[in-house]
């Protein structure tokens, strides 16, 4: 018998509450406003890129010799911001303890650094590199070539793949 009481008196509550929710809130009008600004990716067109190493000696692979300029120019017309952010997405592998871009010869990669203080920027993380855009000038990178070095290059043709990302920071 209790709990038939103890029901009714639930049931009565919610109808109650429930009928007095409607007239509360028409007694409190609140008007509420949103902006919302939704920013595109910038408009930015990446030209270039390719690296050629040309003939390289298998023993001077030692991530220091055989440093090259990614040839690469940024325009960004119609931005909304000078503030932005590059990103290297490829396949990384590890050497020598070091997250470099895997190429398709086993125990080779290039390592990728900013050019002006050898800042490194891993491949495939999710790392960004914040710069200002200035005069479609884009941050400089280096491509090194780096081997493993319990490995013995042997010669041939070697390639690599990565997407540059242009972000708003």
């Amino acid at each position: 018998m209790t709990q038939w009481r103890l029901r009714l008196l639930t049931l009565a509550l919610t109808a109650l509450l429930s009928g007095a929710a409607p007239l509360m809130a028409s007694d409190k009008e609140v008007t509420l406003t949103l902006h919302v600004v939704i920013n595109a990716p910038p408009p930015c067109t990446v030209t270039g890129g390719e690296v050629e190493f040309g003939n390289v000696a298998t023993t001077s692979v030692d991530g220091v010799n055989n440093a090259k300029n990614v040839g690469y120019s940024l325009y960004c017309t119609g931005r909304i911001s000078d503030f932005l952010k590059l990103q290297i997405q490829g396949t990384a592998v590890v050497i020598n303890g070091e997250s470099v871009l895997q190429t398709d010869v086993p125990g080779l990669g290039i390592r990728l650094q900013q050019a002006d203080d050898n800042t490194l920027i891993p491949p495939g993380t999710t790392d960004w590199l914040p710069f200002q855009y200035r005069d479609d000038a884009a941050p400089g990178i280096k491509a090194i070539l780096v081997k493993e070095n319990n490995v013995t290059l042997t010669g041939g043709e070697f390639n690599a793949v990565a997407t540059l990302v242009v972000d708003y920071q």
